[in-house]
């Protein structure tokens, strides 16, 4: 491959997939990486880390207007929750969301970005006491 169609194989890269198909075209390349396609991939890191930052900035700034203060080290998405606080699967959690195991006020939803935050507290189902009914 041209070190110039390798530079416009990194200039158009526009998902993970891409760049995947990028990486594993420059490890198959033979020897060091021409200077030009260093510079094309630095520039291509620099623009993807910028749209990046902006992109986190916004969801910062949407989840303000909801009521949910930066850092995110308290409030979780039900699959982190589960992977947290050692639940098997997700639906456990969005179970007790539901079932308001985990109350409405520790819970945030965030239409804007498709998003359902739960507080980082960990929950557990609702304990019975009391005989177990016969039949």
């Amino acid at each position: 491959m041209e070190t110039t169609e390798l530079i416009l194989l990194i200039k158009d890269i526009s998902s993970p997939e891409d760049m995947q198909r990028v990486r594993d075209t420059i490890m198959q390349m033979p020897g060091q990486m021409a200077p030009e396609v260093q510079q094309a991939l630095l520039d291509k890191v620099a623009q993807v880390t910028a749209q990046s930052k902006a992109k986190r900035e916004d969801a910062i700034a949407v989840l303000k207007v909801h009521g949910v203060e930066y850092p995110l080290t308290d409030w979780l998405t039900p699959k982190n929750y589960a992977t947290k606080f050692g639940i098997k699967n997700t639906e456990t959690v969005i179970n007790w969301i539901n079932r308001g195991v985990i109350d409405s006020e520790n819970v945030k939803e965030i239409p804007e970005l498709g998003l359902r935050l739960v507080r980082a507290i960990e929950y557990s189902p609702r304990k019975y006491s009391g005989q177990p009914v016969k039949a």
